[in-house]
């Protein structure tokens, strides 16, 4: 893509939907609009095949668990590893299509990938929060609560999960893009001082001081 072609607007669409910050960009995109691989900078051709061939085998691999799931559509490991590929392809809507049914079959999370699925899903929302309020639209409030609702789900409900506190400071971090900033404020602090995970506490707490900062000047 050449962000300098200014009578192409797919350009701008494609920079905006992958979130392409970096110039000179080649994208790996399935016919659906899948986000399949990146590259960003300029690639000799020894530097750019085994990029193309690391993106012809996940594509591969993902249209086998596909193929799969037409045999097995009630498999909840497979349905959800399908809904974090298509996260991980910035394909929303279809990944709450297959995380639904992984919820649904795996209630006692005995896949071990629910609660991540769970932590992914808010990210995805949560960062529509923060799109969608800086183009000032009124879809900002629905994936706020969605986004809300995924990360109090891990919190509530597998508090013994690696996903227990990285939601916690997704939650807090979301309720501070919204402008919660009491929320977050709360959320950040008790996070501080109780997580196990060093890199989780010392994140919490840098996020704390920027959250106050914006408290204060608003």
């Amino acid at each position: 893509m050449n962000p300098e072609d200014k009578e192409r607007p797919i350009n701008e669409e494609t920079r905006s939907r992958y979130g392409v910050t970096a110039y000179p960009a080649v994208l790996f995109v399935s016919p659906d609009g899948g986000l399949i691989q990146r590259a960003s900078g300029f690639l000799t051709p020894d530097q750019f095949s085994p990029i193309m061939e690391d993106a012809l085998k996940k594509e591969a691999e993902f249209q086998e668990k596909l193929e799969k799931l037409k045999a097995k559509s009630d498999d909840a490991k497979l349905n959800a590893q399908v809904a974090l590929t298509y996260l991980e392809r910035m394909q929303l809507e279809e990944a709450v299509l297959f995380s639904e049914k992984a919820f649904a079959h795996d209630p006692k999370n005995r896949t071990k990938l629910i609660p991540n699925l769970h932590t992914q899903l808010g990210l995805a929302y949560g960062a529509l929060v923060e799109q969608a309020m800086l183009e000032n639209t009124e879809e900002a409030e629905t994936h706020f609560e969605k986004a809300v609702s995924h990360f109090k789900t891990v919190i509530d409900t597998y508090p013994k999960s690696e996903a227990y506190e990285p939601a916690q400071y997704y939650l807090g971090v979301t309720f501070a893009i919204k402008g919660n900033y009491e929320d977050a404020i709360a959320t950040l602090e008790k996070l501080s001082h109780h997580a196990k995970d060093k890199n989780i506490r010392q994140n919490a707490e840098a996020m704390l001081e920027r959250v106050k900062d914006l408290a204060s000047s608003h």
